[in-house]
């Protein structure tokens, strides 16, 4: 390799260089954006959240974030998407897809939430349900996205118990989308009064009766 073609190349590979440190650090300062959003969304609600605030704990400036994000709704509906997206996978998807045995992976997840081992306060409410509460009637954007959100958990739990009927540790009469809306719905109404009571002993008492009912479904 001569030395011209040296000289051409090390500029290249010093631009090239430069360009994806820039393409990290955005990703970095994006990442970081969406976690400072949601934890203040979480915490104030969707209308309350602070974008002064946002930027102040994600480190960053008002710039940065408006070159991500063109304004706090977007910024909004990302930040659910992704980390309530990711908080039902992490949860409910991931331990249904690897259950031999659908009614107990439900019970100890339900039994997770009651203990406050999810990452969450039960006391505080559910983030799926704090938002969708606050805006599923009023702005079509969220409720696109609680909608998929539902859908996809909802059909998790309907794919585990059609898993169950096929290997005998769930009844075949059950309908297993219509039992899975059901569960979805109960945990959800459940988490929503030991929120509204800050009564972690509601949470236990529903879920002494919710057990029963899962091993109702068995054969």
């Amino acid at each position: 390799m001569t030395s011209d073609v040296l000289s051409t190349e090390a500029p290249k590979a010093e631009a090239q260089a430069e360009t994806d440190g820039r393409h990290v650090r955005g990703d970095r300062t994006r990442q970081a954006l969406l976690e400072a959003a949601f934890s203040e969304i979480y915490e104030q609600g969707f209308r309350s959240a602070r974008l002064n605030e946002i930027v102040a704990r994600a480190g960053c400036t008002k710039g940065s974030l408006y070159h991500h994000f063109p304004d706090k709704h977007a910024l909004g509906i990302a930040a659910a998407a992704e980390f309530i997206g990711t908080y039902i996978r992490e949860v409910w998807i991931e331990p249904l897809g690897k259950a031999a045995d659908p009614l107990a992976a439900i019970r100890a997840i339900i039994e997770r939430h009651a203990e406050g081992g999810v990452g969450v306060d039960p006391r505080f409410g559910c983030p799926y349900q704090n938002l969708s509460q606050e805006l599923s009637g009023i702005d079509a954007g969220f409720q696109e996205i609680f909608t998929g959100l539902f859908e996809r958990w909802r059909d998790a739990v309907a794919d585990a118990l059609t898993r169950g009927q096929t290997a005998g540790a769930v009844r075949r009469d059950i309908d297993p989308q219509c039992v899975a809306t059901l569960i979805v719905a109960s945990h959800q109404g459940v988490v929503s009064m030991i929120k509204a009571t800050q009564d972690l002993d509601v949470g236990h008492a529903a879920a002494t009766a919710f057990f029963g009912y899962l091993e109702s479904l068995r054969p």
